[in-house]
């Protein structure tokens, strides 16, 4: 090949690093010394344009497009919000977009994750495996890097062996000692002077764009995933003609198994389901000296752990052929009523955790539990239409990750923190509040504490007069003290920040502390 020929290959192998360069120095001009805001919206959007533009909006797959869209509604909210799940849920979905994007032939969440990660592993590898690519196939550049690959090796291993014969030969170690003292010291200044944090936070910039960028990784992931389909099939295993044909006494034996147990288990959640549907369902009051942390902490979770150790087991009894057994009807039957009774026991949790928060008032774990157990209600459905419709494991998992996806930039489009406060502070058992937890909120609920503070002076007062006091701050005093240090420290951040850092929430927050009457006493 004539050296024309060779500078489109190489010009095209230059191309992907270009790529790689200009998303590093975003990165770099974003990030480098900053926080978290704008910077992550912009980065964010620029990589979906990037990719938008390689690939075009029709060229891309469905389960692309939508995440996409995911993932720039919660990058959106970052600069809107600018709460920790935003940056999470950008962060996750910006990754599992960028594999769909580069394989449209992905289907689930957790496969594209385990292609955006493979993605990420493989860079140092592919960028060193590709280095010959970006020289000239003749000339002084390609054989100036031939010999510097040819030297990197024997000087690693005259290194090597000079330390192993120094190990073992005092002498020797005598005569080089000065050497390679000096040796390794400048050495040392060399990786000192280039290694810094700065050059390591650049290389960190450019595995990342490497990874969101660039198609790395090869066809292993999808070819797992392939293999997997939606429906169960069913594959028969052929045997000779004279051999006898293979007994159903296994399959049988699982199935009259299968129905003693779900048979009994029904009953056992029918009495439970019954006896919750009177207690927790309607007119539920909290008896006098109950533990109602101890009803919910403990009882919610012992309960979700039965309706998903209840999803494992028949999992297992539809993994197989008993799909397609055909006296397997009742087992079915007994199957879908048994998601029945766990889908009401999952409503029973709901309404515990419901009554813990009308008694206690809200908090992150209360709403966690809240999110959880919808996404186990979403897969008891799924697990209903698994074995009516003989859909496979892989089906469950595909549609649940989805929906877990779905969740997680539904939650990052609400401002949790200022909820919560505001709920709380309305909360007409005062004494339960935790008032500490106030301190604990991100800035942007100063202005409701400060303006509503006689509030939080009547939670300790109620807090005061209970038996066990269970909150530091019942001083408001106290409280303001840390409060007007909380926001001072806002405001010196506020003040000392950048545009890259900046987002709307601190905005907002700063000027309803500037609009509001004195906040000192």
């Amino acid at each position: 090949m004539s050296a024309t020929a060779a500078i489109p290959t190489t010009r095209k192998a230059w191309l992907p690093l270009l790529t790689v360069a200009l998303g590093t120095a975003l990165f770099d001009l974003l990030f480098w010394e900053h926080g978290a805001g704008l910077n992550i919206t912009l980065f964010t959007w620029a990589i979906v344009a990037t990719l938008v533009q390689r690939y075009t909006w029709a060229g891309l797959s469905t389960a692309a497009r939508w995440a996409l869209l995911g993932t720039l509604i919660a990058s959106a909210m970052v600069f809107i919000q600018n709460s920790v799940i935003s940056i999470v849920v950008t962060v996750i979905t910006l990754g599992v977009a960028a594999a769909f994007a580069h394989e449209p032939r992905l289907r689930s969440v957790f496969y594209a994750i385990l292609q955006g990660v493979s993605n990420a592993v493989v860079v140092p590898i592919v960028a060193i495996a590709r280095m010959d690519k970006l020289t000239p196939s003749s000339g002084a550049p390609r054989k100036g890097f031939r010999w510097l690959k040819l030297a990197v090796l024997p000087v690693l291993l005259l290194l090597l062996f000079t330390q192993l014969y120094r190990a073992g030969n005092p002498k020797f170690d005598a005569l080089t000692a000065g050497f390679m003292e000096g040796f390794f010291e400048m050495i040392g200044n060399f990786f000192e002077q280039v290694f810094t944090a700065h050059t390591l936070f650049l290389g960190f910039g450019a595995v990342l764009c490497a990874a969101l960028l660039l198609r790395l990784v090869p066809d292993t992931i999808i070819d797992l995933e392939r293999r997997w389909s939606d429906v169960l099939v069913r594959i028969r295993s052929k045997r000779p003609h004279w051999m006898m044909p293979l007994s159903l006494d296994p399959l049988e034996r699982e199935r009259r198994m299968g129905m003693i147990l779900l048979v009994a288990v029904n009953v056992l959640l029918a009495v439970v389901n019954v006896i919750d549907i009177n207690w927790v369902w309607f007119g539920f009051e909290v008896p006098r000296d109950f533990s109602l942390k101890q009803f919910v902490h403990e009882g919610t979770w012992m309960l979700i752990i039965s309706i998903l150790l209840s999803m494992l087991i028949l999992m297992h009894i539809f993994r197989k052929n008993q799909n397609f057994y055909w006296r397997s009807k009742g087992l079915k039957t007994l199957a879908i009523v048994w998601v029945v009774q766990n889908f009401m026991l999952g409503i029973s949790v709901f309404l515990r955790n419901y009554h813990y928060i009308s008694f206690h008032g809200l908090a992150y774990k209360r709403i966690g539990v809240i999110v959880f157990l919808a996404l186990v209600l979403v897969g008891l459905v799924t697990l209903y239409i698994k074995i009516r419709d003989r859909k496979s494991m892989f089906y469950l998992a595909r549609v649940n990750g989805w929906a877990v996806l779905i969740a997680l930039v539904g939650l990052s489009t609400v401002d949790w923190d200022s909820m919560i406060v505001r709920y709380n502070l309305a909360h007409w058992n005062q004494g339960e509040i935790d008032v500490d937890n106030y301190l604990a909120m991100s800035d942007k609920v100063l202005p409701l504490l400060y303006a509503d503070i006689e509030k939080v002076e009547a939670q300790m007062e109620k807090h005061r007069q209970n038996q066990v006091r269970w909150v530091d701050h019942l001083d408001i005093g106290r409280f303001r003290v840390a409060l007007d240090a909380k926001r001072d420290h806002f405001l010196s951040r506020y003040e000392q920040g950048s545009w890259q850092d900046a987002d709307l929430a601190d905005r907002r927050t700063a000027r309803a502390l500037a609009a509001a009457p004195s906040q000192d006493r």
